[in-house]
């Protein structure tokens, strides 16, 4: 994904046309949940020691990531992969 949207992003850029990607971390979602609430509990307290900011992603997290990307104050960005983690590295 990373590669193909820095050549998407290359190629269409010529005809006003911006490509990103959202790769987002550890997010709060119903498929996180499903894990039961031992695992769920334990992994938003390892989520909350090692983030930043000290807390779990959320959906709307990603949706405001996403309607950035989406709006003019992103005009000049392309070709990028925003990651909406908390300031997490993540390993890829």
């Amino acid at each position: 994904v990373v590669q193909l949207t820095k050549t998407l992003a290359t190629e269409l850029g010529p005809h006003a046309i911006r490509v990103n990607a959202v790769a987002p971390g550890w997010i709060r979602t119903p498929m996180t949940d499903r894990h039961g609430a031992e695992q769920q509990q334990r992994a938003e307290a390892t989520m909350t020691r090692i983030s930043p900011l000290g807390r779990v992603g959320e959906p709307e997290d990603v949706a405001h990531t996403v309607l950035h990307l989406a709006s003019d104050a992103s005009a000049f960005t392309t070709g990028q992969i925003l990651r909406p983690n908390g300031g997490v590295a993540m390993p890829w």
